[in-house]
């Protein structure tokens, strides 16, 4: 008898994992950002990425786990489907950090500007804003959940949507800007540090690009 329950309800429910996988991420964001400002202060980042590497062994686990638990559920209060892209979204967030910060070990640039170097850091900021309105959002979804859908919830929940897409504007135009100072010295800099630099701003948009979806996702569940 205690098997069959086991199998019809878990232990854990896959929103409670879903928001620890989502903490893991604002974590690794916030280690990500500092791995820049060293990064840009010619300083080594080896050791942020050893944390955001176990950060990221703890996601993917968690990932496993909530995609064998799920699957076992016979009903849940939203889409499957709907679920698993919210998961897909988070995980792809701490993916992306654990990138940039392994590109920071394998390349040094030279001859930044401040004006750039200021820009990155704070396209960094913005975007580790962002993932930590991300993870608050998915929290919230939980607490939604066990509200009953409660009005007063979801206007929480949309007021937590709406910054992260402002961000996701924000951080938009800020990348552009910092794409187009880059090229703009490529008479005064190396072609290599430019495109190598572009990479970790595109990699930055990403990121927010990752956020934006999943919130949007959690909105389209909270509204339909």
């Amino acid at each position: 008898m205690a098997n069959i329950f086991k199998k019809l309800i878990p232990y854990q429910s896959p929103l409670e994992m879903l928001s620890e996988h989502a903490v893991l991420c604002s974590q690794a964001s916030q280690i990500m950002k500092d791995a820049l400002g060293k990064y840009l202060d010619f300083q080594t980042v080896d050791e942020e990425s050893k944390r955001i590497d176990e950060l990221e062994d703890k996601a993917d686990h968690i990932k496993v786990q909530v995609r064998e638990i799920y699957g076992k559920l016979k009903w849940t209060y939203f889409n499957k489907s709907d679920f698993l892209d919210i998961l897909h979204n988070v995980d792809t967030i701490i993916d992306l950090t654990d990138d940039i910060v392994k590109m920071l070990t394998m390349n040094r640039v030279e001859n930044v500007s401040e004006e750039i170097k200021n820009d990155i850091l704070r396209l960094a900021d913005v975007v580790d804003k962002s993932v930590e309105h991300m993870s608050e959002t998915v929290k919230r979804l939980r607490t939604i959940v066990e509200s009953a859908f409660s009005q007063k919830e979801i206007k929480l929940e949309d007021e937590s949507v709406a910054v992260v897409e402002s961000e996701e504007h924000s951080s938009d135009e800020l990348g552009l800007l910092i794409g187009k100072k880059l090229f703009a010295k490529k008479n005064e800099m190396n072609a290599v540090d430019i495109m190598f630099l572009n990479s970790v701003v595109i990699l930055l948009m990403r990121i927010e690009d990752r956020a934006k979806n999943a919130v949007e996702r959690i909105r389209m569940i909270t509204h339909s």
